[in-house]
């Protein structure tokens, strides 16, 4: 992000208690900063918007450049024409129904000669003037803040005010060239002064040295920080310099004191503790007054004490070589202020005050702003003006620029011509010198013709004949015209520039010898005076001065601030942000952005003329006092060579005329969001959730809106816009367009707004709805409000609208929905997370950083690199890859922890459910702070909460009730942690001795465990499966108690009693298919006691690498049997019911007599429950996600490598190459992932047990009764090839 451009979050009015309390919006505050055509509102700004060249593109080219199919589309569909007369009367008539219905059709705005005056004709004429000064800007030459001192001794009338708790505030000229330094990481507001902003920038020393080679133009680095503001360790210390000079002998001001000259470590705490110079007791935002004396003291020992302070600093200060590089300068900026000159008889007074507002001595670079007006005048009646040749000057038939040109007699000239034009007369300069005045005449208002502004920057041919531009412009059309607007330069007009150059020369330091006794009129070509350069042309903007005015008080006029979207979008908002929504609320309620915008450019007399404001840099303290006044520039506009092209390019409207055109080219938008809000205003109530299709197409016919206000493309969002035609239209027509595929045919013309959602745009990774509202809603209320809002929309588009792919394994559409709501969630948490770690890492490596010690350098930047891409990880929280780069991240190795290892909380290892039942409670309870695991400042909690508002609406839908909705949405947590593979977390810091309440605020550097064995699974509750499933998984199970509770009842592997969805079950089944593939080697070789080892881990290892081996038996060679007779006889051991479980034992080996003659529960004991359902957890994983080898892995993680083998020999598992680990045996339990699109940057997904229709299979149950409705979803199941192989299968 540009830094000039960076969000205001640390806003002006930041430390400003009454306007937190009134929630008023920054934008809504006083102008304050210098006034910008390009300038639009922070709730607008489109992450995708429209560059400004694409607007300028659209003037000459009538097709938009796209292979979409939507912009093919609008490209082949013909525009048609309406006249601004029509609109008119539509407006006059109040036909809201026509003019949107103009919407559903590209347009083209024709304005007619009724609405215009032919600038060709004798009586009407160019008035150039009056002119203003908008924009003043001074550096010093020296240390200090003499950027700010006047030119007298005393004046009871002069002081600043001094406020250091607003530091944070971000510099506000965007155009670095104002400025002899970039001002990226330099600038620290300290106070203001009337009008006058007063700020130090922090520049390098060289600054200073008049001889430096740095010292040329733009030479001085360029600080790698993220805005202009110094970082707030930078601005204490700057803060405590200042408290240190007012505790100064030589100063001693009022009552402010400083026990700690430098207090480490550096906070903003450690400063109050230091010095009341921030507030004193009970008091958070001091602001202290300076008299004239006083600030001149200050600025005294800016200049003559701060290489001593900064000398005498402690190391920790100075580690980043920030304070010993660099030195302050004072900067004062002045903006908005307006201010008249050539005033009529006032010449001499401009002079006096300009040479007291600054000693210019120690002035360095003066920027300034000069505005002219040029509008036109309707003449009806005419008065000559005197005979000024009587005062002996010479007049001529031509311009300075003609060498035809001869001296002319007023006295033997005519007034006027043949065709009733005055015969102009021009002085030596080549000004125009009028022969006669309006006396009776109508102001007309002007608009730039833009498609022959280019004139303006024409530049001489080059070798080929063709014209270029000298300097790249902008065009900004109004009023939904196209070509008619205002325009931006980062130069000036091509026929200002030689004028400008002599205007320089005149201004020059004379060499030594040269005369320096000149007088304003002695600015003449080819003057011999030599010397650098003072004065140049920075930039240039002209437009109406009807925008001026409508922002010259505030920032943006209502109609250019969302304010309708954020009305509908605030309904769900909390505590302060409800205070906003209430108070957009009322506003609209009140009337209308655009009615009040309608309102203040109502009735006659209105400023319409066209401002032609220019930007210069002056070294004001080397030039001659006489042009201190600004005059020359002035005057410059009046020239033909300037205003003749001028002419050229201006479209002259009838009076009054202007401000009635926006009203009418914009009635087709305005009538529509008139149309919305009567149909929503009503519903807006606490707690109502407004359809956000309604919200976002809202948004976007604001944003149209406000580009036919301000002509800025970057509030057109591209994506979705573009889609709808909306921003296609209103830049390629200039009357904005909506497409029938994204509002239904004909909706628009009935007034019954019909938006087709199944058509709603969504982001091709992501899947969720793309969006115009995004910035109105965050800047409005908060970024958490967004994510919250952002998330409902997409869980209820998904539950029309869901696609296949998004968790296609699970079957109930209720469970996908609620699934897919968890994940939004979490991906949000995940973000909150990085955000933690990165701005803690950050912020431990940037001392080393920028310090000195390469080690500790080369150590930050290894840190650094592992951030980097432990950020760039679809699974930041799963120990696989992720979590390597986390430990080179976070870990210090300076600090001695050369293992790598995060310190582990307190809990302790803690299982999945934990972490589940923790975020379902603080979701679902109003707790009065954030408790772990949610992350103070992140936007999971208000998400989560949305999310699991959602869930419990589909459960509703689904039938789901009482305790099993807590269960929908506890299983669909689950599921979506481990689809995530969240391993685990960032928790609070471990308890210390100190007493007192243990911190719940995560951090960085401590993380839990997820790992730790839960209580036994349940099994799957009917939201995994479909409704006919869920009824046959509810007969199994009461079959079997009827079954249990008989004595004479079977007990067998049927269907009646085997239910696939209990991990036991299943994981007998696995077995006993590995077992009949081992037939007939399924016994074990004779056992030497000697070589039996010792340890119940020892055993284990020995049991799995014994080899199988055959008998001589009868009934050992047919496989088939033993899988109906493995299965049943593992389920007998594991059942407490069973009629074999007192007779038969099987389990884990414990001692050496489990070979010979063991004791069950002693030599030889059962697995528990959690090792059960961890294994079959692990072993179903390993079949899903090891593709051909899926088999393999399974057995060889079950039974071991030589199993594992032995059933690859026998063609019933793929065999995995895989190396030897350390000896004959090897602990292989990973397996690849399966992909799934359903993730924002299409993430790998772990499947787990209950994906697999097994669950709701049985062993009788037919083939045609075990397929499943499905769409382009992925199952799988086990199933056994002709050859007995297991490996997965998509039924």
């Amino acid at each position: 992000m540009d830094p000039l451009h960076a969000e205001r979050e640390q806003d002006d009015d930041h430390d400003n208690p009454a306007v937190a309390d009134d929630n008023v919006d920054e934008d809504e505050q006083p102008n304050n900063m210098p006034f910008n055509v390009s300038e639009f509102p922070r709730q607008l700004v489109a992450a995708d918007g429209h560059v400004q060249e694409d607007v300028r593109t659209a003037l000459y080219q009538q097709q938009a450049e796209s292979g979409r199919d939507y912009v093919a589309n609008f490209n082949t569909t013909p525009p048609r024409t309406v006249t601004l007369t029509k609109l008119r009367t539509m407006y006059r008539n109040k036909d809201s129904l026509g003019a949107i219905g103009m919407l559903s059709g590209r347009h083209r705005l024709v304005i007619g000669n009724d609405h215009t005056i032919p600038k060709d004709g004798p009586n009407v004429v160019p008035r150039v003037g009056p002119h203003y000064i908008d924009h003043t800007l001074y550096v010093g030459n020296r240390k200090g803040l003499d950027a700010a001192i006047p030119k007298i001794r005393a004046d009871h009338n002069w002081q600043v005010t001094l406020d250091l708790a607003n530091t944070h505030r971000l510099w506000p000229d965007s155009n670095v060239a104002c400025l002899p330094f970039n001002p990226v990481g330099r600038m620290v507001y300290i106070g203001t002064r009337l009008q006058d902003q007063l700020w130090l920038a922090l520049v390098p020393t060289s600054f200073f040295e008049a001889n430096h080679p740095d010292n040329a133009r733009a030479a001085y680095p360029v600080l790698n920080a993220p805005s202009t503001a110094l970082t707030q360790r930078h601005a204490l210390m700057i803060v405590m310099f200042i408290a240190h000079a007012f505790t100064d002998a030589e100063m001693l001001l009022q009552d402010i004191h400083c026990r700690e000259r430098y207090p480490v470590p550096l906070t903003r705490a450690t400063v109050k503790d230091s010095t009341d110079v921030l507030g004193r007791v009970d008091e958070n935002h001091r602001r202290i007054i300076l008299r004239l004396e006083d600030f001149k003291r200050l600025s005294h020992i800016l200049n003559t004490g701060w290489d001593d302070w900064v000398a005498q600093a402690p190391p920790s200060w100075k580690e980043d070589n920030f304070l010993t590089n660099n030195a302050p300068v004072g900067v004062t900026i002045r903006y908005g202020q307006n201010q008249p000159l050539l005033v009529h008889g006032a010449l001499d007074d401009e002079r006096r005050n300009w040479d007291n507002d600054r000693n210019y001595t120690h002035i360095r670079q003066f920027t300034f702003s000069l505005a002219t007006h040029i509008s036109y005048l309707d003449v009806r009646e005419w008065r000559e003006v005197p005979n000024l040749q009587n005062g002996g000057g010479i007049l001529y038939d031509k311009s300075s620029g003609d060498p035809m040109r001869t001296e002319v007699n007023l006295e033997d000239l005519a007034l006027l011509d043949g065709n009733g034009f005055e015969i102009n007369v021009y002085n030596e300069q080549g000004f125009r010198v009028p022969r006669r005045a309006p006396a009776e005449f109508s102001t007309c208002g002007a608009l730039l013709n833009l498609h022959s502004v280019h004139e303006l920057f024409r530049s001489d041919n080059d070798a080929h004949g063709n014209t270029r531009n000298k300097a790249h412009f902008d065009v900004y059309p109004l009023a939904c015209t196209k070509t008619l607007g205002n325009i931006q330069s980062r130069s000036l007009i091509s026929d200002f520039l030689p004028h400008l150059t002599q205007i320089d020369g005149a201004l020059r330091p004379p060499l030594i010898g040269e005369d320096n006794n000149r007088v304003e009129g002695d600015i003449v070509p080819g003057d011999p005076i030599r010397g650098a350069s003072v004065l140049h042309g920075i930039s240039c903007q002209i437009y109406n001065e009807l925008s001026h005015r409508v922002r010259d008080e505030a920032k943006f006029h209502p109609v250019q601030l969302g304010m309708i979207s954020a009305a509908l979008s605030g309904t769900t908002t909390k505590d302060a942000a409800k205070r906003r929504w209430t108070r957009r609320l009322q506003q609209c309620n009140h009337s209308l952005p655009h009615e009040r915008f309608n309102d203040k450019v109502s009735g006659d007399n209105q400023p319409q003329a066209l401002r032609f404001e220019n930007t210069y840099t002056l070294d004001v303290y080397r030039m001659n006092e006489e042009f201190r006044n600004g005059r020359p520039l002035l005057k410059t506009w009046s020239h033909p060579t300037v205003l003749s092209p001028i002419k050229d390019t201006i479209v002259v409207f009838q009076p009054n005329r202007i401000p009635s055109l926006f009203a009418w080219a914009t009635f087709p938008l305005t009538a529509l969001l008139e149309n919305i809000w009567e149909m929503y205003s009503n519903t807006l109530v606490d707690g109502a959730v407004i359809d956000p299709c309604i919200i976002e197409f809202t948004s976007m016919v604001e944003r149209a809106l406000n580009f036919s206000h301000t002509g800025n493309a970057r509030v057109l969002c591209r994506r979705l816009m573009d889609r709808a035609w909306i921003s296609l239209g209103i830049i390629h027509d200039g009357l904005p367009s909506i497409s029938d595929a994204f509002v239904a045919y004909g909706s628009l013309n009935t007034g019954k707004l019909v938006i087709r959602q199944e058509l709603w745009p969504v982001d091709q990774d992501t899947r969720r709805p793309l969006t115009s509202s995004r910035r109105t809603q965050e800047l409005t209320y908060s970024k958490e409000h967004y994510q919250a809002y952002e998330a409902r929309f997409t869980i209820r588009h998904a539950i029309n609208f869901l696609p296949a792919n998004i968790f296609p394994h699970i079957n109930n559409h209720a469970m996908r929905i609620a699934c897919y709501a968890v994940e939004i969630a979490f991906r949000v948490y995940f973000d909150d997370v990085k955000h933690l770690v990165y701005a803690k890492v950050l912020h431990e490596i940037e001392p080393a950083l920028e310090g000195d010690d390469r080690h500790a350098r080369r150590v930050a930047k290894d840190r650094q690199t592992a951030l980097g891409r432990w950020l760039d990880e679809d699974y930041p929280l799963s120990y696989s890859g992720p979590l390597t780069y986390l430990l080179r991240a976070v870990v210090d190795t300076n600090d001695g922890n050369i293992t790598l290892q995060l310190t582990s909380s307190h809990l302790g290892n803690k299982p999945i459910s934990f972490f589940v039942d923790k975020v379902i409670k603080q979701s679902t309870t109003n707790l009065p702070w954030r408790q772990p695991p949610f992350i103070a400042g992140g936007n999971f909690l208000a998400v989560m909460r949305v999310a699991i508002e959602e869930m419990k609406r589909c459960a509703s839908r689904d039938s789901i009730q009482g305790k099993d909705v807590d269960s929908f949405v506890s299983e669909a947590i689950s599921h979506v942690c481990e689809s995530l593979k969240i391993n685990h977390i960032p928790w609070s810091a471990n308890p210390t001795l100190d007493r007192g309440n243990h911190s719940s605020t995560i951090v960085h550097n401590v993380w839990l465990n997820l790992g730790a064995t839960g209580a036994p699974k349940p099994a799957p509750s009917a939201s995994f499966l479909t409704r006919r499933e869920s009824v046959q998984v509810a007969a199994l199970n009461s079959s079997a108690q009827v079954q249990l509770r008989d004595s004479r009842g079977d007990w067998s592997a049927s269907e009646t009693t085997f239910n696939p969805s209990i991990p036991l079950h299943h994981l007998s089944l696995i077995v006993s298919i590995a077992f009949s593939g081992l037939v007939p080697c399924v016994y074990a070789p004779p056992f030497q006691k000697a070589g039996i080892p010792q340890g119940s881990n020892q055993l284990a290892l020995y049991v799995r690498d014994l080899e199988w081996v055959s008998r001589p038996k009868k009934g050992g060679v047919n496989a088939e049997p033993f899988i109906t007779m493995v299965t049943t006889f593992i389920i007998a051991l594991y059942d407490p019911q069973s009629p074999t479980s007192s007779r038969l034992g099987l389990a884990k080996a414990c001692t050496t007599r489990a070979f010979f003659s063991s004791k069950w529960g002693i030599d030889i004991q059962a697995l528990t429950s959690s090792e059960i359902a961890e294994k079959h957890e692990e072993v179903i994983r390993l079949l899903k996600t090891g593709g051909a080898y899926g088999g393999y892995d399974a057995i060889m993680y079950l039974m071991g490598k030589r199993t594992a083998d032995r059933l690859a020999k026998n063609l019933y598992v793929k065999a995995r190459a895989l190396p030897t680990l350390g000896g004959t045996t090897s602990h292989f339990s990973t397996a690849a992932s399966t992909p799934s699109s359903s993730s924002p940057l299409s993430f790998k997904r772990t499947m787990r047990d209950w994906d697999d229709d097994s669950r709701v299979t049985t062993a009788g149950a037919d083939e045609t009764s075990q397929k499943k409705k499905r769409s382009c979803s992925r199952r799988w199941c086990l199933k056994r090839t002709p050859h007995g192989k297991i490996q997965e299968k998509e039924p």
